[in-house]
């Protein structure tokens, strides 16, 4: 499968989803989804992840594996696996817990075959 295909299978589980990015590991963006400008979209992302990470890292805690910020009109949910990562925007209450394990589920469906799966 490819990064496009995981997104669009996770775009039509996902109805919360208004916009999705992968990076890979070099840091350039694999693929993006519907509404992402996606250089915007990863540079943002790429700037608050490292914003918390900062601070988990101040605070002792152990590094992060995902980072959630929401608000009443949606919210932004990034999460990182062999050093890549995935970010969506999403519209209002989303289901966090779900949205989370979906994320996770595309991203390595997205490198699938790149690691032999």
């Amino acid at each position: 499968m490819t990064a496009d295909e995981a997104i669009r299978d996770l775009l039509n589980v996902s109805t919360d989803i208004q916009s999705v990015a992968v990076v890979g590991a070099d840091g350039d963006i694999v693929a993006s989804g519907p509404g992402a400008v996606a250089a915007d979209l990863a540079a943002a992302a790429d700037r608050l992840w490292h914003a918390a990470a900062l601070r988990a890292v101040a605070l002792g805690d152990s590094p992060l594996d995902h980072v959630v910020v929401q608000d009443v009109h949606g919210a932004v949910a990034m999460l990182t696996a062999r050093g890549r990562r995935i970010t969506a925007v999403t519209g209002p209450r989303p289901a966090v817990g779900l949205l989370l394990f979906d994320l996770r589920t595309c991203l390595g469906d997205a490198f699938a075959e790149e690691e032999g799966q």
